[in-house]
């Protein structure tokens, strides 16, 4: 492998690192254990510590998961984060409480929320709740042990600017704002590991995907610490309430989102059904090209519109008055491939998925030297399904190495004028992690 093949593939994160992210959390909080000492100071505060506790439990049982898999909780961290930065509420002054029974009472209140779902067989996110705990603890520690002001913490120091309300609230909001940057490099850790990926692009996935959620998650959280000064815990639900709502519209467009997959699957059957493709050509090509992808270091949402328009790449193909032997669109004629490509397209386009997953299938028998030459605007998703369809056409599910090996030789032939060779490289690439194959890998240009 080239050097310049190795940067594309990117650095990626062992297995092993997704268990280590539940680990470090399990470790933080035994840790605040062992500070028993001081959860004598909130036991005297138990109508504040069981109001927290209670949100957080609440907040951990109702979390639901998004199409990508993974689980979220926002109202569960929105309530920890106040937990973490309250200093008053109403009368009682908690300034003087240390992070660690804070974050006890917060981890067990986690804990406590997940054990129905462990009692009826669930899965759980392990690591999703110990990113959760993780990102509070940063918050924590920001908050009320790091010395900032004077050698003293920030919620030691409050009395310094009591009188500017503005600037609490805006010390707040940072603080909970970077406390959370730890939850979403947790985050991306665990979700690099679990997926064998770039841990650059699970981070860059993880902020696009989930800033805006964690900017609405520190602003509730600070609204939450502040409100309570004047109205006490009862600032826990009225604040918690927009936020209850944002989460069920969540939940209902990653409802929407999996029945737009579940569509997309069922159509992608219909060559199979109807008999113009082999059995599981399309499911293949959909895994392989989300190998691919990884390979070249693609976001997930550029993943998910790849994967919906490799399990359709073929549809065009139930408007034929003849299937093609095999349904190997390879071995069609170039026009023929255009129309099948264009008939694909235009059913797409019905079915209410994103607009770049009609183009990908429009444009995926566009020859390499139209970009090359021409600089014809032809989406690499579309590069990307040339190829691997191309690869499954010769294989046809095949496991035996000399058929796999002369299905890559036969596809670098192209390479430059129907092949982009960056895409080859990556196929080459996939494809040796999966111990698939053992030929020299093709040179980029």
């Amino acid at each position: 492998m080239t050097a310049r093949q190795r940067l594309s593939a990117g650095v990626k994160v062992p297995s092993w690192a997704e268990r280590a992210v539940p680990l470090l959390g399990i470790v933080v909080w035994l840790a605040c254990l062992l500070r028993w000492g001081h959860l004598a100071e909130l036991v005297t505060q138990w109508q504040l510590v069981a109001a927290f506790g209670v949100v957080i439990a609440v907040g951990e049982y109702f979390r639901f998961t998004l199409e990508d898999g993974r689980e979220v909780a926002p109202m569960s961290l929105a309530a920890a984060i106040g937990f973490t930065l309250t200093s008053f509420c109403g009368d009682v002054d908690i300034r003087s409480v240390p992070a660690a029974p804070i974050l006890f009472v917060t981890g067990a209140a986690m804990l406590l929320g997940s054990l129905p779902h462990l009692a009826r067989g669930r899965t759980v996110g392990a690591a999703e709740i110990a990113a959760r705990f993780i990102g509070v603890a940063f918050t924590a520690s920001l908050f009320r042990v790091l010395p900032f002001v004077d050698g003293r913490s920030l919620v030691g120091a409050e009395r310094i600017w009591s009188e500017d309300r503005p600037l609490l609230a805006v010390v707040m909001t940072v603080v909970s704002a970077v406390g959370l940057g730890g939850f979403l490099g947790m985050s991306a850790l665990a979700s690099a590991a679990r997926r064998r990926r770039d841990l650059r692009q699970s981070l860059v996935d993880e902020v696009r995907t989930g800033a805006g959620l964690s900017l609405a998650l520190s602003t509730t959280g600070a609204l939450i610490a502040l409100a309570e000064r004047p109205l006490g815990v009862v600032a826990l639900p009225l604040f918690l309430m927009p936020l209850v709502l944002t989460q069920f519209a969540l939940r209902q467009y990653s409802a929407i989102r999996a029945t737009d997959a579940q569509t997309v699957r069922v159509l992608s059957r219909l060559t199979e059904v109807a008999g113009f493709t082999r059995p599981g050509h399309s499911d293949r090509v959909a895994a392989l090209c989300n190998d691919v992808g990884h390979e070249l270091g693609l976001s997930d949402r550029e993943l998910r519109s790849l994967e919906y328009a490799a399990l359709l790449h073929d549809v065009g193909q139930i408007a034929l008055t003849a299937p093609i032997p095999g349904g190997a669109t390879l071995m069609a004629a170039p026009a023929d491939q255009e129309q099948i490509a264009a008939d694909g397209a235009a059913i797409v386009r019905k079915t209410g998925v994103p607009s770049d997953v009609a183009d990908a299938v429009e444009l995926q028998a566009s020859p390499y030297r139209l970009v090359r030459e021409q600089g014809q605007a032809v989406p690499l998703a579309s590069r990307i399904v040339k190829v691997v369809n191309a690869y499954d056409d010769l294989v046809g599910g095949s496991i035996a190495p000399g058929r796999r090996a002369a299905a890559v030789e036969r596809i670098q032939l192209g390479l430059g004028y129907e092949h982009d060779p960056r895409v080859v490289a990556a196929l080459e690439r996939a494809l040796a992690r999966q111990g698939s194959l053992d030929i020299p890998l093709v040179r980029e240009s």
